[in-house]
This record gives structure tokens, C-alpha cells and sequence, in this order.
């Protein structure tokens, strides 16, 4: 089955979105992942090859040990800090 994700519904101005990646194990690993946009309209295009490029990265990144699945019971998961609304920040 391999590494599966679950995205949630972009709504109308959402810089990012949280994605979670759920692994054979059930345990889970969450990321925020930038929604691109094309004249103040989301890119449905561009957002599709974002998440697959997406689980390709988190999906090598778990086989070689760089990133962490936990189990989404666990009152503390690290991975799910909101990023800055200013890019600046």
C-alpha cells in the first residue's frame, strides 16, 4: 500500500494547507504545504504536481530515515506548526 496522504478542502484565500501522510503502520507525519495561485485563483494544475511531489519527497525522506511517523494518538506532534503568514517573518 505504501505511503497514502489525505488533504483537506482548500478554501478561498488558504496560503497552506496541512496534509497529513499516513504510512502502512497507520502512524502519521503532517506537513503544511503552500497552495499556489494564479491571478488570485487557486491552480488546480500546479496543486496536483504539489502533492505528488510531495509524497514522493516524504515518501524517500521515511525510507531513508529523515523524517519521522508518529502515531496520531500522540498529544504531541511536532510537525504540525502553522509556517508564518509573512514570508518575511
Amino acid at each position: 500500500m505504501g505511503i497514502t496522504y489525505e488533504v483537506p478542502v482548500v478554501q478561498e484565500g488558504d496560503k497552506s494547507v496541512l496534509v497529513t501522510f499516513k504510512n502502512e503502520e497507520g502512524k502519521i507525519y503532517q506537513r503544511h504545504i503552500n497552495v499556489p495561485y494564479i491571478n488570485g485563483v487557486a491552480d488546480a494544475l500546479q496543486w496536483a504536481n504539489f502533492l505528488k511531489q510531495h509524497i514522493s519527497s516524504v515518501t524517500y525522506k521515511a525510507s531513508v530515515g529523515v523524517i519521522t511517523f508518529v502515531d496520531p494518538a500522540s498529544a504531541n506532534n511536532a510537525n504540525t506548526v502553522e509556517p508564518p503568514s509573512d514570508p518575511q517573518e
